[in-house]
């Protein structure tokens, strides 16, 4: 069972970590010129987001589906939620195929270095929300 009821609180807490993303200077800076654009495709609950760094934009649902990527990422909504915590190793659940990257792998791979400053801020808008059960221990 997830710990996410719906994918409105997946496009309320993971969501909202893509748009802190693409507004951070650092990933602006990473992303300049590159045409990055991730399609995310989530499970359990289903979700889809569509995060164009370029355009500094995320778009959710269906409409998400409707843009053009160069990337595709896929993985399950508690992967996702682990991950903004510092807490899922993103090279190993790629081996172990728990996370499945296609398209323009170095570009995208190139920005996990930079995910790192943000999961403080990822925990603590759960904590502020009151969500301590999607924290992960």
């Amino acid at each position: 069972m997830s710990a996410f009821k719906d994918a409105d609180e997946v496009y309320e807490y993971i969501g909202k970590m893509f748009e802190t993303a693409t507004q951070t200077e650092s990933f602006v800076k990473a992303t300049e010129g590159t045409n990055l654009v991730v399609l995310l495709k989530q499970t359990s609950p289903d979700a889809t987001m569509l995060i164009d760094f370029p355009g500094q934009t995320v778009v959710t649902g269906d409409a998400a589906l409707e843009g053009k990527h160069t990337v595709q990422l896929r993985m399950s909504s508690d992967n996702a939620n682990k991950f903004w915590q510092g807490k899922l190793n993103f090279t190993l659940a790629m081996a172990q195929r728990k996370v499945k990257l296609d398209g323009k792998r170095s570009v995208a791979l190139k920005l996990l270095p930079l995910t790192e400053g943000l999961f403080d801020t990822y925990k603590q808008r759960l904590a502020d929300a009151g969500r301590d059960d999607l924290l992960a221990v």
